[in-house]
């Protein structure tokens, strides 16, 4: 009963997830902020019924930025202003999908991994409008599904097939088939650095899974009493010796309880 509960909540979030106009938050939200977790999920969004990566989170899909330049899309990235802007190419008439894994039954409903607002901001075409963006998997931005509708796609939600279907014209259109491979993705996952001379730094700007669990609890209480805020994009900029500075102090008992 509970998993048919459960069942109706996700589905009754994701028609309105699909329903929803690409305008559907009023502003942008402010990056670093904890949304949610991305459960591994039986839902599949296809692209003219090629499987595509996705996520569910709090009943909402999510699509990576960066996948969709292999389903119709062209994604152009500015590394200088943290810029992703994505436009529909109609010479693009067939995708090259990507294999789509398909959670084992035990893992259905378990945390994928963690989900926040990210800093890096997404347009439509030439800066038509921002979309709000997410961070889950280093090195993948997330978007809503519902914002392509801005980019020419139709969308809908097929609850027989747990399927959550975009169209797009001019693209070629595929079998429908539910993926079967059970075997995990493997991600590349760039770390966030800055190269000085010849000294690599890593820096850790989100409380997420990349910083490391010893620190998250030092970093969370002090980011909650003001005492470590982020730049203007949200980002901490921790080194891994900043981490251990503020955990030592913390077990000294410098910042309280």
């Amino acid at each position: 009963m509970k998993k048919l509960a459960a069942l109706c909540v996700a589905v009754t979030f994701i028609l309105s997830a699909l329903a929803m106009p690409a305008y559907a938050y009023s502003s942008i939200q402010k990056p670093g902020e904890y949304v949610g977790e991305a459960d591994y999920t039986d839902i599949i969004t296809y692209v003219n019924h090629y499987a595509i990566p996705s996520w569910i989170v709090n009943g909402y899909p999510m699509v990576a930025v960066e996948d969709l330049d292999k389903y119709g899309f062209d994604v152009l990235w500015d590394s200088a202003n943290r810029t992703l802007r994505i436009f529909r190419n109609y010479d693009k008439v067939y995708p090259n999908p990507i294999p789509v894994y398909f959670p084992a039954t035990n893992l259905l409903g378990t945390k994928q991994c963690d989900v926040y607002t990210s800093d890096v901001k997404v347009y439509a075409n030439d800066y038509e409008y921002q979309m709000q963006s997410f961070a889950g998997i280093s090195g993948y931005t997330f978007i809503y599904v519902g914002d392509l509708t801005a980019l020419g796609a139709t969308m809908y939600f097929v609850s027989e097939n747990k399927a959550v279907n975009i169209w797009l014209d001019g693209m070629s259109i595929a079998e429908y088939q539910r993926p079967t491979t059970t075997k995990a993705p493997t991600y590349d996952i760039p770390k966030d650095t800055v190269v000085s001379g010849a000294e690599q730094v890593t820096y850790y700007d989100y409380i997420d899974g990349n910083m490391p669990e010893w620190a998250r609890a030092t970093i969370t209480k002090l980011v909650n009493k003001g005492y470590i805020v982020g730049d203007i994009y949200g980002r901490l900029r921790l080194t891994e010796e900043d981490l251990r500075y503020y955990v030592v102090n913390d077990r000294a008992g410098i910042y309280g309880d």
